[in-house]
């Protein structure tokens, strides 16, 4: 019975991913097709590249669950409860899937490393809060990062503010892209996004919204795996068929430098 009903809510569900693209498509303004017109063509180009690239964080990445357990970010899995921040404080969040994974894949990576001894490594597009003067953060992507720059760590139970001191490029092997309830994730006590390969932040933890949708009624209905099993390493079907729509009906919500 469980197995009728998954279906038919992973239906609803991709109707719903159409759906919010489809009412953002439609209340683009004037300015934003202009843009389209004059860089769509290199943009289209650009994306049949970067869409088997990887944004992820590297495989010898922790993470830490609610329970105060710090576990490799390879072991999560879906419904795993753990902490993240909002910017400003410590909240909790939820596993939903795994967007991507690659146990032995060897991958660039921005390590980036901060007065406060933390560090954290992910590729290039992925995307970091930066704090401004103002006490406001915009997330910028990795290799955007300068030292410098104030990130938000995790010590002795709080978020506070380090400044990057040190970056390096290095090459390591596997990576792994969580997605959590609330797009946000404290890897190695750093905060980060869960998103890459997108302008804005925001902008995709809108998008994401039906999926968010589907894993809460899921769970709900007590179906302990809303996305299905992800046996293999590769991209999940979900984001796959996501970044497909979004290359071809929403360019420029994508960024592929």
């Amino acid at each position: 019975m469980h197995s009728i009903i998954q279906k038919r809510l992973q239906v609803a569900f991709l109707l719903g991913i159409l759906v919010s693209f489809a009412r953002a498509n439609t209340i683009s303004n004037n300015s934003d097709n202009e843009i389209l017109k004059t860089k769509g063509s290199s943009a289209s180009a650009s994306a049949s590249a970067s869409s088997s690239s990887s944004s992820c964080f590297a495989r010898d990445t922790l993470v830490t669950l609610t329970n105060g357990n710090k576990i490799p970010i390879g072991h999560l899995r879906p419904g795993d409860e753990l902490i993240t921040s909002d910017g400003f404080s410590v909240i909790g969040t939820q596993m939903m899937m795994m967007l991507d994974q690659d146990q032995f894949s060897l991958t660039l990576f921005y390590t980036i490393l901060t007065a406060s001894g933390n560090n954290i490594s992910l590729t290039g597009l992925h995307l970091l809060p930066i704090m401004r003067d103002d006490d406001t953060f915009i997330y910028v992507p990795a290799n955007q990062v300068k030292v410098g720059d104030i990130l938000r760590v995790l010590s002795n139970g709080q978020l506070v503010s380090s400044p990057v001191v040190r970056l390096i490029l290095e090459m390591k092997t596997g990576f792994y892209a969580p997605l959590t309830t609330t797009g946000t994730i404290l890897v190695n006590d750093v905060a980060a996004s869960c998103y890459a390969n997108v302008q804005s932040h925001d902008a995709a933890h809108f998008y994401m919204g039906p999926l968010r949708w589907y894993n809460s009624l899921a769970r709900s209905l007590s179906i302990a795996e809303p996305f299905g099993h992800q046996k293999s390493d590769g991209i999940h079907i979900v984001p796959r068929v996501m970044y497909e729509f979004a290359r071809l009906a929403r360019p420029s919500t994508l960024r592929f430098v």
